[in-house]
């Protein structure tokens, strides 16, 4: 029993962390399930991969069959591969990006593999553990040392950063960078794997130790350059946003200058057409001209739709628009004065509403929005869904299912655009997130957006 429970423990401190890394650089929204039942899930199986790894070793007959490291490495890949094909199917996200994060991964279990190796010679000199099983006490005990050591590093260091860099690379725009790193990355694996098989014999292990070394710090080196650069065009791509989006504030003063002009010449035919009226004495056709004036402006303009002075004024005016175009729109908006810029409010509902009802416009059926924005645990909630047709995907998220980033969907069509991206874009500004979701059942398209209510001040502080 000691024995077995020995060798478990063991194969879970090497592979279990692993399993950790590949899906925590990940936000909830690129999950299929909820982030806890996956973390249990695949904790789940990895006991199950390390009881029968450890039942076999104590099971077999090491007198007939002494190759214990055949049997490791086995369980091993084979625990890879069932790990590899649950991350492809449980997170939702470009196969760069899940490639990058398990190649992360993959590197952290060969790194400790080679320090506990370095480790164990530089303890153990001239000494090999003649045991049939590959975890032993000495290995054991290296093994929890450097997991102890390395896995909070790698979670400060790399995993933290990574959450945000994951989200802000774009595979599609660095596919040269992508495609080196992958190759580079696939032959370091191959050199590793010919060691490991060799390794039965220990002097091959120490004669590829130094080159595997420095083949570890190359291949660290061009992920940092790989990260490097993605910020680098993160940056400029977020210049270009910004400029955009102050254009496309400085387009919409313009058109609210405009269509105050349009009101008060409204206002002055009104009021011409009032002053007719009363000159003749039509005092009963005057009532009925203003009480239909007054349900078409004065009711709307007055209509409060949550305490938020800028969120309100924004419901106001987008739904006035849209009820102007016979779009049935149902609001549940519940916030209180936000510490969000104005101006990024304004990007937020302006191109998510205009959008919703260009798409309704072009709508044959029954038209209608559904707008819903709250606060959830210290985040602004806003989801807003509306009759669409259709919409164009990029071909690299055709099969994909459920909410998607702003660079799934094509500019052109319904719910497509730049406004997609500025929306993205404003959202992670403070720190949030924005997907999109195309229902072609319902024929419904849903804007999901969250934001942290801090200041720029209070969310760089944190």
């Amino acid at each position: 029993m000691i024995v077995f429970l020995q060798n478990a423990i063991g194969f879970l401190i090497q592979f279990l962390p692993c399993v950790f890394i590949i899906f925590l650089p990940f936000s909830q929204e690129a999950y299929r399930f909820s982030r806890k039942k996956i973390f249990v899930f695949m904790t789940i199986i990895s006991v199950l991969f390390a009881a029968v790894f450890s039942a076999v070793l104590c099971l077999r007959d090491m007198e007939k069959y002494p190759l214990h490291i055949n049997i490791s490495n086995s369980f091993m890949l084979a625990a890879i591969l069932f790990m590899l094909a649950a991350y492809i199917l449980l997170v939702k996200e470009t196969v760069l990006k899940k490639l990058l994060v398990f190649f992360i991964a993959m590197f952290y279990g060969v790194t400790v593999y080679i320090l506990v190796n370095v480790m164990y010679m530089i303890i153990f000199p001239n000494q090999t553990d003649t045991t049939i099983f590959p975890y032993t006490d000495r290995f054991l005990i290296l093994y929890s040392a450097v997991t102890a050591l390395l896995l909070p590093m790698l979670l400060l260091i790399v995993i933290r950063p990574l959450k945000e860099y994951i989200e802000l690379i774009e595979p599609h725009n660095m596919r040269r960078e992508f495609f080196i790193a992958t190759f580079s990355t696939l032959l370091y694996f191959a050199i590793t794997i010919y060691c490991l098989t060799s390794a039965g014999n220990y002097g091959v292990f120490h004669f590829f130790l130094i080159p595997m070394i420095f083949l570890t710090i190359d291949q660290i080196l061009i992920y940092w350059l790989i990260f490097r650069e993605s910020v680098r065009r993160k940056l400029d791509g977020e210049r270009l946003r910004t400029i955009e989006i102050r254009q496309m504030q400085y387009e919409k003063i313009v058109n609210d200058m405009e269509n105050t002009r349009r009101m008060r010449h409204d206002m002055r035919h009104h009021y011409n057409s009032l002053s007719d009226m009363l000159n003749r004495g039509k005092l009963d056709e005057m009532k009925d001209y203003l009480s239909k004036l007054i349900d078409t402006t004065v009711k709307r303009d007055n209509e409060v739709y949550c305490e938020s002075l800028t969120v309100n004024g924004l419901l106001q005016y987008y739904i006035g628009m849209a009820r102007d175009y016979n779009i049935t729109c149902e609001v549940n908006a519940e916030c209180k004065e936000l510490k969000i810029e104005p101006a990024d409010l304004t990007v937020l509902f302006g191109n998510t509403m205009e959008n919703a009802i260009n798409s309704c416009r072009k709508y044959t059926g029954k038209r209608h929005m559904v707008i819903r924005v709250g606060t959830v645990q210290g985040s602004l909630a806003i989801e807003i869904s509306n009759s669409c047709k259709e919409v164009s995907l990029d071909k690299r998220y055709r099969s994909e299912k459920g909410f998607l980033p702003a660079e799934a969907f094509i500019s052109g069509r319904e719910g497509g655009g730049y406004g997609l991206q500025s929306i993205a874009h404003t959202a992670r500004k403070y720190g949030g997130s924005a997907m999109f979701k195309f229902d072609a059942e319902k024929e419904l398209f849903t804007v999901r957006i969250r934001l942290n209510m801090h200041t720029n001040e209070e969310m760089t502080q944190q």
